[in-house]
């Protein structure tokens, strides 16, 4: 027998004890996982739209503080400097 006979032989006794299996458990499971999978991705592009705006949010409310304190600041130290005679 040629070498390539011998391979088929060998093939083909191993594909004889081949036995169909049931796959529709495991394909129900890798539809569950990949119905979870896009549920959670679609909760964290929710997520991450909703720190960027939060971000937004507190980067204005930053800027107005930060105006607020340099007018208030402002307003105590026109306050020492008029009203303090050692600072004249």
């Amino acid at each position: 027998m040629s070498n390539l006979a011998t391979r088929v032989q060998h093939t083909e006794e191993a594909v004889s004890n081949y036995k169909a299996t049931d796959t529709s458990v495991l394909q129900e499971r890798l539809v569950t996982v990949e119905e979870r999978l896009q549920f959670n991705s679609d909760n964290i592009d929710d997520v991450w739209e909703s720190i960027e705006k939060l971000d937004v949010e507190m980067g204005d409310m930053e800027d107005k503080l930060a105006g607020w304190m340099e007018r208030e600041i402002a307003k105590v130290y026109e306050i020492i400097n008029t009203g303090n005679p050692l600072g004249q």
